[in-house]
């Protein structure tokens, strides 16, 4: 006979599918997967499709150790010969990736008839109520360009696979219903989906990220960085060292001033190599 009681849950797991639907739903909604800090204001075109093409030739190395000389330059103390941990590869591919979308938005921004129709599809399936609803929501969803180019198109098909659970959990008294809380609606139907593709209830997942501890003894508590690996805990302390900081523009020219004259050693592959073997 099995324990009594809540069953464990992969932290690990929940977490990678809640940042999957929360880029998913992201996309959908403003048209970025991740919220847009600053607006590439200042750069002439010339600029941004020299910098679209610097960026898309670093490796994530190369970007995290850029990120650290120019912060350095800034004013930070970081050691620069530390090599960088797998989740210090994941952030700065992540914000490398976003760093091009945006500018590349800069250069071919949507038009205001393209915005309009995604936020009415997003709109459209938070208020869904029947099946047949979150269905043609979905199909509308799937049917975006980017979305398609992108390879996003299994996360609606999730939705629709899975319309019950998604519709059971926006009818609990717990779902975000205040006009001003459509970033809490997002966070909450990320949640929950991620406890659909994990195997537990929406709402245990969103009850189990929502109290999930982010100091010492959490689930995703690094004894080796002090520090909580989870993806928001981990985007938000590359913020902290991010170059571009207050003043995108001028920061992103010291960025790709920087980025002229430096590559990640060869030396740190090796490393990189090792933590991976070592897990």
């Amino acid at each position: 006979m099995g324990r009594r009681g809540p069953k464990p849950v992969d932290f690990g797991q929940l977490t990678f599918w809640q940042f999957e639907f929360y880029k998913a739903f992201h996309g959908l909604r403003d048209g970025t997967p991740l919220p847009s800090k600053y607006p590439p204001t200042g750069l002439t075109q010339p600029e941004i499709r020299r910098f679209i093409d610097r960026l898309r030739r670093m490796t994530a190395e190369d970007y995290w150790l850029v990120s650290r000389r120019t912060a350095e330059e800034l004013g930070e103390r970081v050691n620069l010969n530390r090599p960088p941990t797998s989740m210090d590869r994941w952030c700065a591919e992540q914000e490398r990736r976003q760093e091009v979308f945006q500018l590349e938005r800069a250069l071919n921004p949507l038009s205001v008839q393209a915005q309009l129709r995604r936020r009415k599809i997003w709109k459209d399936l938070i208020r869904a109520e029947t099946y047949a609803a979150v269905r043609k929501a979905c199909g509308r969803w799937a049917r975006l360009p980017d979305v398609r180019g992108a390879g996003l198109v299994p996360f609606p098909h999730h939705i629709v696979m899975n319309a019950g659970p998604f519709l059971s959990m926006k009818r609990n008294k717990r779902f975000p219903r205040s006009c001003y809380g459509d970033d809490s609606r997002l966070d909450y139907l990320a949640r929950g989906m991620s406890g659909v593709m994990v195997g537990v209830s929406p709402m245990t997942a969103i009850e189990r990220l929502r109290n999930m501890k982010h100091g010492p003894n959490g689930p995703m508590w690094s004894e080796i960085d002090k520090k909580c690996s989870c993806w928001r805990c981990s985007l938000l302390g590359q913020a902290e060292i991010h170059p571009i900081q207050e003043w995108y523009t001028e920061g992103l020219r010291l960025f790709m001033e920087i980025a002229t004259n430096t590559k990640a050693p060869k030396e740190w592959l090796r490393t990189i190599g090792r933590q991976g073997e070592s897990k």
